[in-house]
């Protein structure tokens, strides 16, 4: 049966396809059963319709509630069958979802930054996926998009730009102590800046702090 989630897809694939020019690389990386978390960055409101029209699985997103009780954002938001999640506490309920999506072997769709950058840098990612791949078993794969801001912006959307998508390989994050937690957070966004070009990545570090990470996963 042909859903609403199938038509946004494929209206948001010939509409980007219109615009500018589209890049897809590492689909391979993306496993087409079971449960997956799927972890990209996040740098425009259309990432997650994007990434649904142009990924060859179902993504079920959490959204943050501020975007959820928003009147078009909401009504999108449950267009493409996304759950809200209430960001800077503990929100079980949408936890448990998550677990649910992820035992009926779905695709769970989170951006570990928890917003969208307003830099284009990485920013900080929360402890949510890891969490959830740990409890779950479930594997991370991580996603490098750029491109879809030039593309909207003036005058790219007269220039054809290109939007990326890097799917990057799947990994299990190991088992650790609360406290660790960050740790294994920062080496998620390592993967995902080994995704991205280096005007993504990182900010620069501010003088005398020393140097930033490598973008490449250990």
């Amino acid at each position: 049966m042909i859903t609403f989630y199938d038509i946004a897809c494929v209206s948001v694939s010939l509409v980007t396809r219109l615009l500018g020019n589209i890049e897809v690389r590492g689909l391979e990386n993306l496993p087409r059963t079971g449960a997956v978390i799927i972890a990209p960055n996040h740098l425009h409101l259309t990432d997650p319709p994007i990434l649904g029209a142009f990924l060859p699985r179902k993504i079920y997103y959490m959204a943050k509630q501020e975007a959820w009780d928003h009147p078009f954002l909401g009504l999108l938001s449950r267009w493409f069958e996304a759950f809200p999640v209430r960001r800077g506490e503990a929100d079980r309920s949408a936890y448990r979802r998550a677990l649910q999506v992820l035992s009926e072997g779905k695709a769970l769709g989170i951006f570990p930054e928890g917003h969208r950058s307003p830099t284009g840098y990485l920013q900080p990612a929360r402890p949510g996926a890891i969490l959830l791949a740990q409890r779950s078993g479930a594997p991370i794969v991580p996603v490098g998009m750029w491109g879809i801001r030039e593309i909207l912006s003036w005058p790219g959307v007269l220039q054809r730009r290109t939007l990326h998508i890097v799917v990057g390989e799947p990994y299990h994050p190991p088992p650790c102590r609360r406290e660790e937690l960050p740790i294994l957070a920062h080496d998620l966004m390592v993967r995902i800046a080994a995704l991205l070009p280096p005007e993504h990545r990182f900010p620069p570090a501010p003088v005398g702090s020393g140097s930033r990470p490598e973008a490449s996963p250990p």
